[in-house]
């Protein structure tokens, strides 16, 4: 994606911040683990960023899409709140505090003040988790028109080298020096990340994102037509490249993925032909493919020789009933603790209050391998309300982009993307967690900046292809 020659301005300090934040969070946040070694270094250079968007943040950021800023301090606020130290009389009136109350008297504790979640430490770890989110948003809304689309860019790199980098870890043996994380899919795909389903996920997102790529109708016919090779190009790799990650639901998703494609991809209107030479510069689409093709036949030569990485894909897998019994003792904790919730960050402490002696195990859950229902159980109504408010919002924004948008508009473009990556990101939160990934929150932070579109005042400018 290039400036159109009549718009050479240089990029802004936010781009460029924005774009090394996004590198620095793939880099260290495939993981949500508390134990995690590579937040040291992700939290604080979060708030770093958080401090300097905030210095250059103006009001007319917002202008035309408040809903982000009060979206965004809803769910600080929510946090907050859980952390709020609350008279012991409030405190063991909440649902689900008997126990605690209880070993509180029994080690000799007596009445203390807590916060509502059970567990404050997670609870702290829960809202810091939000500064790398709420840096890319706060960066994000003052970026030109232009650069916003550009971070589409950006991070197709970052999912091609994640995908690459898990090619390389299967070749390399399970336990080759390219995994990054100590708790990991060892033997799979896992590119960036600690879990081999958040890496197909984002891969899976790619095609969405490949379609609207092809579709920039900035530049000569040659740079229109070598897009849209490129992204063919990308596409055929990315097919081994989410079977090689052995991840069933990637599968899925990636369906979903190529499905949205048809209703993305916009041809654009040919641009100028540019001579070099006396001759017409063509760039041939015919050998180009023949070349993905031959390429791609050889990737899945390497994948299907891996049988290790591939064979969970073809035989039942035990965790598809443990997820059931996850749910069931999960959807007993939203009714324990309900209407308050058993508190930020507290999911594998409340769990095991409940847990069935038949699930357990040397390993412990760490989630409910169920996004919607794990916020029901630690945030309660509160957290379902603002959850709801948050679904009626896409939902409105989306019925605008699709139905009244004209589809021609590249803010459009954008904005109908960011709509199928939200919902891709909201199905695989049924049976997983990712946007619990640092990495991954990033990404639906940059979503809802393309879903909410240009700020008031970059709508009065004319629009160019970036």
């Amino acid at each position: 994606m290039q400036p159109s020659s009549n718009s050479r301005e240089s990029w802004t300090l936010q781009f460029w911040l924005l774009t090394g934040f996004l590198v620095l969070v793939f880099l260290t946040g495939g993981s949500s683990g508390i134990g995690t070694t590579s937040l040291v270094i992700l939290r604080p250079v979060s708030a770093l960023m958080c401090a300097v968007a905030l210095a250059t943040l103006r009001r007319d950021h917002f202008a035309g899409r408040g809903w982000l800023l009060v979206l965004a301090i809803a769910i600080i606020g929510l946090n907050l709140l859980h952390l709020v130290p609350l008279p012991p009389s409030i405190w063991q009136s909440l649902p689900g505090r008997e126990e605690v109350a209880a070993t509180d008297r029994l080690v000799g504790l007596g009445d203390i003040w807590r916060p509502l979640t059970l567990t404050p430490m997670n609870g702290w770890h829960a809202l810091s988790a939000l500064l790398a989110p709420l840096a890319v948003l706060l960066l994000g809304v003052q970026l030109r028109r232009r650069e916003c689309y550009l971070l589409l860019l950006v991070v197709i790199g970052l999912g091609v080298v994640s995908g690459i980098i898990g090619l390389l870890q299967v070749i390399g043996g399970s336990q080759g020096p390219l995994y990054l994380y100590r708790i990991t899919n060892y033997g799979s795909a896992v590119g960036l990340f600690a879990n081999r389903n958040h890496s197909a996920v984002l891969l899976a997102m790619l095609f969405p994102m490949l379609a609207v790529f092809a579709s920039n109708p900035d530049g000569t016919a040659d740079r229109q037509r070598g897009r849209r090779v490129l992204a063919i190009a990308v596409a055929a790799v990315l097919i081994p490249l989410i079977l090689v990650s052995g991840s069933r639901s990637g599968l899925l998703f990636a369906l979903v993925g190529l499905a949205s494609v048809a209703l993305l991809y916009r041809r654009p209107a040919e641009g100028r032909t540019v001579r070099h030479g006396g001759r017409k510069f063509k760039i041939s689409l015919i050998p180009a493919l023949v070349v993905v093709g031959l390429f791609s036949l050889a990737v899945l030569f390497i994948v299907f020789s891996r049988a290790e990485a591939l064979s969970r894909l073809l035989k039942p897998n035990a965790a598809d009933g443990s997820r059931g019994d996850f749910w069931q003792v999960s959807v007993e904790l939203v009714w324990k603790y309900f209407p308050f919730g058993s508190g930020s960050g507290s999911f594998v402490e409340a769990f095991q209050i409940l847990e069935p002696a038949r699930m357990l195990k040397l390993a412990y859950v760490n989630h409910a391998h169920n996004d919607w229902l794990e916020i029901a159980v630690t945030y309660g109504l509160p957290g379902v309300l603002l959850l709801a408010a948050a679904i009626f919002a896409f939902l409105r924004r989306s019925f605008r982009v699709w139905r009244r948008e004209a589809s021609t508009s590249r803010a459009t473009q954008f904005a109908r993307l960011a709509t199928v990556l939200i919902f891709v990101l909201g199905l695989a939160s049924i049976p997983d967690y990712p946007v619990r990934i640092p990495s991954m929150m990033c990404l639906a932070a940059i979503c809802l900046i393309w879903l909410a579109g240009p700020s008031a005042s970059d709508r009065a400018k004319p629009e160019v292809g970036a």
